[in-house]
């Protein structure tokens, strides 16, 4: 039992404040804000909120220092309650307990007060909508929305998602000034009824439940799956578990992963034949299928997206890989079966080691044949006269525990895992050869999940070398930083580059104050140098990354973007509710035939065209699978030929 969970008056919390209503949120002050206080700022405090945002506030005290706030609300005055106690926590350590007592009364202005009351009346009027229906509904227009019948087989039914009184479609309700309700239709079927005056914006919010509905459908579906190609496929039969190396980054595995090789078969292709043949036409087929049904699924989901394309390490992840003796070998057969089902297959965001990953820089930074300078941020930064004068940019990721959360969860939760807050700053070179810092980026986790959400999983595996290649789209929720604790915020003004900081040293550049809040809610982090490269004649780019993890030495990653990328799913995180976004021809927009013709890595060089000496005009591909994805692949399996030129290609690989 917390402390809200009594009706009794407490010693120590407000009395002006009903006890009954437990806080739809809790907001603790850290103890680096806490201060002495008077009853008078605490009365400023609750009566503020109350006129500005409908919320009502109970500070919680010990000893004349407020502990804690609670806020009983929802909707949009919730948030702007949270930002308004944010605003106080982040001010509190600046003022004095006498300042503070003063009433804040400012001069009266008749504008202020017109608009004050109008925004007023406004709440109000759209407060309507929330409650029951009129009796006389003659005047309303009517739709009717059945509810998915395939929702119901899978017992989903519209208040395990929309909440009792339908909730969740608030939002739509006084977006659209209509009146949404839940009746039962023919048989078992439920129907949503929405009634409104206008019946455009009716059928504007029938539009946009429908497309809640659609949301719901692909969600229940489940239509994110993991998708394996095993590039060397005709190099072996055998594949043997191994530990991993000692350079790998430990972070906070619980598990010792087991790393799969291929062991090469004399009577099969060399080791790394696969990299002078295009993939099958019916590879390249699936792979498009696969990775726009994993766009399409995401279309209704708001969010913070990022999109690449990681060349790493493999491994088995599982317990019962965990479980397996180093050395222990399997039929590549039933290697392909447990990938899809009891293990779990995962390609690290690392590579190489330190030196390994070095020379691999070296190599992309000569690549004057394959590669060309680009901006290191895409549209910001300074553009380098050569890629070996290409200067990185530097990017710090920290992940906290909330400390907006008690106790390490929130007060109106039932559930023991709370999402974490991510802290994210980067630096870039200016026209001057310097670094500037950029302003910070605030997001968090969705509940349930250690890290972000993974919405695309397909993987070009190169077993021979112990490495593949991972189509990665990830999500989190991006974060208001008005509503994050005043505690990141004063930690993410602090983080800062070491003075006179060496590029070429291969130590952490990034210098934090730690609070003892900071240090108690620190979950991890991750410090990154980023070389970035663009691919010849297309709009890809190849980014090659340094990463420093707690207490490890510096590993490197490698992956590649498209320009574009960014820009589109830029659109879902300004997503509203019921609204969907539409990039029209899916494979058009993120896969461009927009590259020249593509060479494969036996033949980097052609006098006479690459395009005739390769034969593409010849080559015929599926009506489904277009150049596009062939474009893609083709440059992945040129950079895999000079990643392991570096690394070696013969037996083990060392990287």
């Amino acid at each position: 039992m917390d402390g809200w969970s009594t009706a009794a008056p407490i010693s120590g919390t407000d009395q002006n404040v009903p006890k009954l209503k437990r806080p739809n949120k809790v907001i603790p002050v850290p103890i680096e804000f806490r201060r002495r206080s008077q009853l008078r700022e605490r009365d400023i405090i609750v009566n503020d909120v109350k006129t500005a945002t409908g919320c009502e506030v109970i500070p919680q005290w010990d000893n004349g220092r407020i502990q804690e706030f609670g806020i009983v609300g929802s909707g949009a005055g919730l948030d702007k309650a949270v930002r308004y106690i944010n605003e106080w926590i982040s001010k509190g350590n600046t003022r004095s307990a006498e300042s503070s007592a003063w009433a804040k009364m400012p001069a009266f202005h008749s504008g202020n007060w017109h608009y004050e009351e109008a925004e007023q009346r406004e709440r109000e009027r759209k407060q309507q909508f929330k409650e029951p229906v009129p009796e006389d509904t003659s005047h309303l227009s009517k739709v009717t929305i059945p509810w998915p019948v395939a929702l119901l087989d899978q017992e989903i039914n519209p208040r395990d998602i929309f909440k009792n009184k339908l909730e969740a479609l608030d939002a739509i309700r006084t977006n659209n000034d209509v009146y949404i309700i839940l009746s039962p239709g023919p048989g078992k079927v439920w129907e949503i009824e929405i009634l409104g005056e206008d019946i455009d914006k009716v059928v504007t919010a029938e539009a946009q439940v429908q497309t809640v509905i659609e949301k719901i459908q692909t969600d229940a579906a489940g239509f994110q799956h993991t998708f394996n190609i095993i590039l060397d496929d005709r190099e072996g039969l055998t594949i043997i578990l191994e530990e991993a190396e000692p350079w790998w980054p430990k972070r906070h595995d619980r598990l010792v992963p087991r790393v799969p090789r291929l062991l090469p078969h004399p009577l099969m292709d060399i080791p790394g034949a696969f990299r002078q043949d295009f993939l099958h036409y019916t590879q390249l087929e699936k792979l498009q299928s696969s990775f726009k049904a994993s766009l399409e699924a995401v279309r209704y989901r708001k969010g913070s997206y990022d999109m690449a394309i990681r060349l790493g390490c493999l491994a088995l992840s599982s317990k019962r890989a965990a479980g397996i003796t180093p050395g222990t070998t399997v039929e590549k057969e039933n290697f392909q079966r447990g990938i899809e089902g009891i293990f779990q297959l995962e390609v690290k965001r690392w590579l190489a080691s330190d030196t390994m990953g070095t020379q691999i820089l070296r190599a992309l930074m000569s690549a004057d044949h394959f590669l060309e300078p680009t901006k290191p941020a895409g549209y910001y930064g300074r553009m380098p006269d050569s890629l070996k004068a290409t200067q990185p940019m530097f990017r710090g990721t920290w992940v906290f525990h909330d400390p907006s959360v008690v106790g390490g969860r929130s007060s109106t939760s039932n559930t023991t895992q709370t999402p974490l807050v991510i802290v994210q700053v980067d630096w870039t070179d200016d026209e001057g050869g310097l670094y500037e810092k950029g302003g910070p980026r605030y997001y968090r986790t969705e509940q349930g999940i250690n890290g972000p959400k993974v919405n695309m999983d397909i993987n070009l595996l190169e077993l021979g070398e112990s490495r593949g290649w991972h189509f990665a789209l990830e999500s989190l929720v991006p974060v208001p930083a008005a509503t994050v604790s005043p505690v990141l915020k004063v930690f993410a003004r602090s983080v800062r580059m070491k003075d006179r900081y060496d590029i070429s040293s291969h130590e952490a550049f990034v210098v934090c104050d730690a609070t003892p809040t900071i240090k108690k809610c620190l979950a991890t982090s991750r410090s990154e140098i980023i070389y970035t490269f663009g691919i010849k004649k297309t709009p890809y780019k190849v980014e090659i990354t340094g990463m420093w993890y707690p207490g490890d030495q510096l590993a490197w990653g490698l992956c590649v973007r498209h320009l574009k990328w960014a820009t589109h799913l830029a659109q879902l995180e300004r997503l509203t509710m019921g609204n969907k976004v539409c990039w029209g021809d899916t494979i058009g927009a993120f896969l461009p035939q927009d590259g020249q013709s593509c060479h494969s890595t036996a033949d980097e060089d052609d006098e006479n065209g690459e395009g005739e000496e390769l034969g593409m005009g010849s080559l015929e591909l599926s009506p489904g699978a277009r150049d596009g994805i062939r474009i893609l692949t083709d440059k992945l399996l040129q950079l895999s030929t000079m990643v392991s030129s570096v690394a070696g290609n013969a037996g083990r690989v060392t990287i």
